[in-house]
């Protein structure tokens, strides 16, 4: 997902194989590897969006998040913010979520040549892990429609309640502005186990 809420990538899924070399996932604080994510956003967001004045370098939301990243062979091919600061307060509480378990997950991007639902599969399975690690038991998403739902089927697989809530139209600013965003929500939280006695 997520200053102002975002719109996601355009994602084009490749369903044939692929042959992709070993992904490794990691939370990354590494200046050139971050570079790297965010000309890959901006790559993104100009071509699959049409926002041809995008500007995806680091801003202060970067700064304060945590950035998720894909490496091939050192290189990033993909990545996402998890911020902690989430500005959808009057949504917050509508959903009854509680502001200091929720974050956003922003400025998704993905290297079109690594986009293969195997790579989302384990993106967003690390995503999870990641965000959950941090303590977080929703992550609220904007995108369009069509991303919404193809990430709620990436979560469904991985047992993760995913849900899309509705068209926010007043969160659609700056470079975004024009463009449907729907906020998701993913329900993070474990369910919990129940104990059978025998």
């Amino acid at each position: 997902m997520f200053g102002a809420p975002e719109a996601d990538c355009g994602h084009h899924i490749k369903t044939g194989r692929v042959a992709i070399l070993s992904l490794e996932f990691k939370i990354t604080r590494d200046s050139q590897v971050l570079s790297q994510y965010y000309q890959l956003r901006e790559q993104c967001f100009r071509s699959d969006l049409g926002l041809s004045g995008f500007d995806g370098s680091e801003d202060e939301q970067d700064r304060r998040s945590r950035i998720l990243v894909a490496l091939q062979g050192g290189r990033c091919v993909g990545g996402v913010r998890i911020s902690t600061r989430v500005t959808l307060v009057s949504q917050l509480q509508q959903l009854g979520l509680d502001k200091e378990r929720c974050c956003m997950w922003e400025r998704f991007a993905i290297a079109p040549a690594m986009r293969t639902l195997g790579v989302f599969r384990d993106f967003s399975s690390y995503l999870v892990s990641a965000s959950r690690d941090s303590g977080y038991e929703n992550a609220m998403v904007l995108s369009s429609l069509p991303n919404a739902r193809f990430y709620r089927r990436c979560h469904s697989a991985l047992g993760v309640s995913f849900k899309i809530h509705r068209h926010v139209p007043h969160c659609a600013q700056g470079s975004f502005s024009g463009l449907e965003h729907y906020l998701s929500v993913a329900h993070l939280k474990r369910p919990d186990v129940q104990r059978v006695a025998i």
